[in-house]
């Protein structure tokens, strides 16, 4: 399991540290989509790790909710163009009254990871800042302004420009007056500490260092100050900031430079895709899909499966297709195994990270609800008579939990996979069968004629259909599978579908349409 591999990196780097601190970040900018949970869940499951190696583990997320709003993402009113420029805490929430933009994102989002196990300890960057937390590492990048622009340039491939680095300041500053975040800073007096800046609005107006509750750091300085602040061990990062001479190569050095603090071990993640959800994710564009629609698809398990299962720089699409069944299948039967103790290790040890126990094997298949549901027209009665046929219990709260996931995704997503019977014979497939095979047809009306009390039944009789045929249990099993073929060609024009003798039942009422030459 890589999470343990990475554990025992950071044990070796750091063999001294009395507590471990594992951290992830959030922008509360707009809806939060799945992609970023990466960011979240990855760490999550290294700082599970370390706990399971006996370790003190302090797992934080830092909320960048002192950021600048940058632009307006899909599913906000355009009018919050005129925010643009604002900290997300002092924009007012576009959904809710007596909140922040900042704390409506940032609670929905915190939501839906509780909803999966995670709790982080928060550090809210706007209450960091203006608490005056970070002032005395604001004055040292601002002493050392000089050193950190020659750091920045060390990275650039171009030279810099005359003057740019006597007026290079590591600040922005929110103006007083207008609230929006102005980059331009005048001077700076190192012995008093005085910051003179001026914004676009209009306001010019002198602070300082060292009693300011508005200046915030940039961000490629920011990033290495809070892991002093915090006392990082260990953090990730995606791709975009992870290459060579990228934002975590200038952060390094700053931290050491800088701020005097040895760099967290760090790993980069990869990103994830989408299949059958839309195209690639972007909270601008709108094409979002957040931790609530994964969760009204899938079970929390299974969410924390997907993502424990691929190394992090794995890249890997989160199916909203018919992958959905597939997925379904894989993990329940992964499930079965764990518990029977028949599982291979390496699958052993992801799905130890899942906080699973015995009565997740009382949550019915999947694939039969979906299948069965447009058969019935959603008729929950219906579809309930039909899964007792299956000794499935219709009162439990997994049986009911699984039929909301089922309900939801083929409403949403699984059109392609909905079951739908021919609306005529297949006289010309029917046209091409022996005789013999038509009685097997014939025969098959007259056995769900019998009230079945399960499908198991009904099955029992349909595999005893051809018996008479052979006794070479080789030769059997082909002549029951071309048996099933012509049922499933007569009644759906393919060569497979549901299981058999629930789809049969579920279908009763209409096999004399399709069936009856």
């Amino acid at each position: 399991m890589w999470a343990y591999e990475f554990a025992k990196k950071i044990i070796e780097e750091r063999p001294n540290e009395e507590v471990y601190t594992v951290a992830s970040g959030v922008s509360p900018s707009g809806f939060i989509h799945i992609g970023n949970f990466r960011e979240i869940v990855t760490p999550f499951l290294v700082a599970v790790a370390l706990k399971k190696m006996g370790k003190k583990v302090r797992y934080i997320l830092s909320v960048d909710n002192y950021d600048r709003y940058r632009k307006v993402p899909a599913g906000v009113p355009e009018s919050y163009e005129k925010y643009i420029g604002m900290n997300y805490s002092e924009i007012p929430s576009p959904f809710t009254k007596g909140e922040s933009y900042a704390e409506y994102f940032e609670k929905r989002f915190l939501a839906e990871i509780k909803q999966l196990g995670i709790e982080p300890e928060c550090i809210y960057q706007y209450k960091e800042y203006t608490s005056g937390r970070y002032n005395d590492k604001i004055k040292l990048a601002m002493d050392k302004r000089f050193e950190i622009f020659d750091i920045l340039d060390s990275f650039r491939t171009q030279d810099a420009e005359e003057g740019e680095r006597e007026n290079y300041y590591p600040i922005s500053v929110y103006c007083s007056k207008c609230h929006k975040e102005t980059r331009k800073v005048i001077s700076y007096d190192q012995e008093s500490g005085d910051i003179v800046y001026e914004c676009a609005c209009g306001n010019k107006e002198t602070i300082n260092v060292n009693t300011a509750r508005n200046i915030k750091l940039m961000w490629k300085i920011d990033w290495p100050m809070r892991w002093q602040a915090e006392n990082v061990t260990f953090e990730m990062g995606g791709m975009d900031h992870s290459t060579a001479g990228s934002s975590k190569d200038v952060a390094y050095r700053i931290s050491k430079e800088i701020f005097g603090y040895e760099p967290p071990v760090y790993e980069p993640f990869n990103f994830i895709g989408i299949k059958g959800g839309g195209a690639k994710m972007s909270s601008s564009k709108g094409n979002v899909l957040t931790l609530t629609d994964l969760m009204n698809v899938y079970d929390k398990h299974q969410i924390l499966w997907f993502y424990a299962k691929y190394r992090p720089m794995q890249n890997f699409n989160l199916a909203f297709d018919n992958d959905v069944i597939r997925y379904y299948s894989e993990f329940d039967r992964y499930v079965k195994a764990y518990f029977a103790g028949t599982i291979d290790q390496s699958n052993k040890e992801i799905l130890d990270f899942l906080d699973l126990d015995e009565s997740y094997l009382k949550y019915p298949p999947f694939n039969l609800l979906a299948a069965l549901l447009p058969i019935v027209s959603f008729n929950e009665d219906m579809l309930a008579d039909l899964m007792q046929k299956e000794n499935i219990d219709t009162s439990s709260k997994f049986y009911k939990e699984r039929l909301e996931k089922a309900k939801h995704w083929v409403e949403n997503y699984g059109k392609e996979y909905q079951v739908n019977l021919l609306t005529e014979k297949n006289t010309e497939f029917y046209a091409t069968l022996t005789d013999e095979e038509k009685g097997w047809v014939e025969k098959t009306l007259k056995l769900l004629e019998n009230d079945y009390e399960t499908s198991d039944q009904l099955m029992t009789d349909l595999y005893a259909m051809v018996k008479y045929k052979t006794e070479d249990p080789a030769e059997l099993k082909k002549l029951q599978k071309r048996y099933f073929e012509i049922l499933y060609s007569l009644l759906l024009g393919t060569k497979q579908g549901p299981k058999l003798g629930i789809f049969l039942l579920a279908t009763k009422d209409k096999l004399n349409d399709l069936l009856r030459f």
